[in-house]
């Protein structure tokens, strides 16, 4: 089977990739760059990932990609919640609008596929909106012209490639301050509940449910781990992969997000899972074990994340 992903070069995507090939499936990319020193370090060969150029607010382009695959999947966004308070019309422009053109093609060539959701979709960032907004536009089309839009809401995902800048994601910026022994900064109290799933065990949940056949495309699957893990917990977790006894500071919280924030998967979602696609929280990878590969992986490749602060 010909997948094709919208973001595949990305974080998760790359891990996507990865999970695809090793089912013995072909990989389309559509990107707006190639970066080729990512696909020579990820050992991507052409005849398994195939590239597209091309842009998500191109709507011709979206099209002529669909009509290339089986199946397809869309991560591409423009991500953040203070980054994009400023200005949410680029936002508006790839994560719906985007998403949309990709809806629109799987109507004309009638290709089944999966929309990436967000944990927090109830807040009010450009962000979140922009990605609830895509999700609920995907079960429009669902109901009303017969699509079959898998929609996949993932929590905090974390692992290796992940960049700590210029987005602040929570994770490399617990690890790369704690290997330098600089200072490491909290917004909020900490007690905020994140749910941290492992890039490799998204990629397997998100995987399934591609390629399912004849699952339900009017319920919202869920990508966690759950068991109710505050910030507080993930940097005491950090702090002893590491070895590392830096410094925290707590700083206000940051515009668009909210204190006492709960993230992480529900009850239903775990249900919904094992029900469709047969995925249990006994095929996770064990979250100290999760977090230990992780923390190699930004030891071998410190160089690579300045810290400038």
């Amino acid at each position: 089977m010909k997948i094709l992903i919208f973001g595949g070069q990305g974080f998760i995507g790359s891990h996507l990739v990865d999970n695809f090939i090793s089912k013995g499936h072909k990989v389309l990319l559509f990107d707006r760059v190639y970066q080729k020193s990512q696909w020579d370090e990820y050992g991507w060969d052409k005849k398994d990932v195939q590239f597209m150029l091309g842009d998500i607010k191109d709507e011709d382009a979206v099209r002529e990609a669909v009509n290339l695959c089986d199946r397809w999947v869309n991560l591409a966004g423009l991500l953040g919640t203070q980054e994009m308070l400023e200005n949410p019309i680029p936002a508006v422009e790839v994560n719906i609008i985007g998403a949309l053109h990709i809806f629109e093609s799987a109507i004309v060539h009638k290709k089944p596929g999966l929309q990436i959701a967000v944990g927090n979709y109830w807040m009010n960032n450009p962000y979140s909106l922009t990605k609830n907004t895509t999700e609920r536009f995907a079960l429009m089309y669902n109901k009303e012209h017969g699509t079959d839009i898998r929609v996949c809401r993932g929590m905090n995902v974390f692992g290796e490639r992940q960049k700590h800048r210029p987005i602040r994601k929570i994770f490399p910026n617990l690890v790369i301050p704690a290997l330098l022994d600089k200072d490491i900064t909290i917004y909020g109290d900490g007690e905020q509940v994140m749910d941290l799933i492992y890039s490799a065990d998204i990629a397997e949940v998100l995987g399934r449910i591609t390629l399912a056949d004849d699952i339900p495309n009017d319920i919202m699957y869920e990508a966690g781990v759950g068991g109710g893990l505050t910030i507080n917990n993930a940097v005491d977790l950090v702090l002893k992969a590491c070895d590392s006894k830096t410094k925290i500071n707590h700083t206000p919280m940051r515009p668009g997000e909210e204190p006492g924030a709960v993230v992480e998967i529900s009850d239903q979602g775990w249900k919904d899972l094992e029900k469709y696609v047969g995925y249990t929280p006994d095929d996770l990878t064990p979250l100290e074990e999760a977090i230990n590969n992780s923390v190699k992986w930004y030891r071998d490749n410190l160089d690579r994340f300045p810290w400038d602060e």
